[in-house]
């Protein structure tokens, strides 16, 4: 199938396992480790060619961009892809957070650690900048290097429920990909496709 002027293909990449690990990372810019050959080059396999990147401003996803694309010296660098502000608990381990008990979907999309950000605000600033991408860029292939709450976030829109799109499972460099339809049109071509799977 031959995309259309008004469409894109849009591939998610979620960045390296952080290090040190167990750690709750939003903001906090955590660093990774080494990424085995035969990921690099499965995630290699994902990216079409002359893909436009974007990233995320972490560390965790500029490195891991870096790594995947070592030659790709120019990429987008957005503020509304950084990961969900988790507020006080970010950077704490995660044996020491709190027990929030079991929440509703509606409670958790709407649940706030103290002075972060809920998902649905994490929502609200992935859909304005992915939906300005989409109806800016002249490019048809968009290669994202980002966190697992910004690509849930993307398929919130795709899926029109910020429920939904909490129970999918996103796992580190694993790979996301949706279609720009038009307008505020997206669909799911594939969710959390990885060298092991």
């Amino acid at each position: 199938m031959t995309l259309s002027r008004a469409q894109k293909l849009l591939t998610f990449i979620r960045h390296a396992p952080s290090q040190p690990n167990g750690f709750l990372y939003g903001r906090s810019d955590a660093d990774i480790g080494d990424i085995l050959p035969n990921i690099i080059s499965f995630l290699q396999t994902q990216i079409t060619q002359g893909s436009l990147i974007i990233c995320s401003p972490a560390k965790r996803c500029q490195k891991t961009c870096d790594i995947v694309l070592p030659h790709a010296i120019c990429r987008q660098t957005h503020d509304e892809l950084w990961e969900q502000s988790f507020g006080d608990w970010d950077g704490v381990a995660f044996s020491l957070l709190p027990d929030i008990g079991t929440l509703t979907g509606k409670e958790l999309v709407e649940f706030s650690p103290p002075n972060g950000e809920s998902f649905n605000d994490l929502c609200k600033r992935v859909h304005l900048i992915l939906e300005h991408i989409c109806l800016n860029e002249k490019a048809e292939n968009i290669t994202f290097f980002v966190h697992a709450g910004v690509i849930r976030a993307a398929l919130a829109l795709a899926f029109g429920s910020q429920i939904a799109a909490l129970k999918c499972e996103i796992d580190t460099l694993s790979v996301t990909k949706l279609r720009h339809l038009g307008g505020q049109d997206f669909s799911v071509m594939s969710v959390n496709k990885s060298a092991h799977k």
